[in-house]
């Protein structure tokens, strides 16, 4: 498994996030985007998971579960 870090997604845009986990064969899932929410917070914890949150284009949350 790769090394990774949330902070490593802090400020991409959604694309180049979705493209980095892609690269790493990572799960890409969007909680929220604008304050609309799109999922809830999974109750699994997973390793190869990465769930962001968007503001104004950009990742401003994320976590590794």
């Amino acid at each position: 498994m790769i090394d990774v870090k949330a902070e490593d997604f802090i400020g991409l845009t959604k694309k180049s996030c979705q493209d980095k986990c892609e690269a790493r064969n990572l799960i890409f899932r969007l909680l929220k985007k604008d304050g609309e929410e799109f999922f809830p917070p999974p109750e699994d914890k997973r390793t190869d998971r990465v769930c962001v949150e968007i503001l104004a284009g950009k990742v401003v949350k994320a976590d590794i579960n």
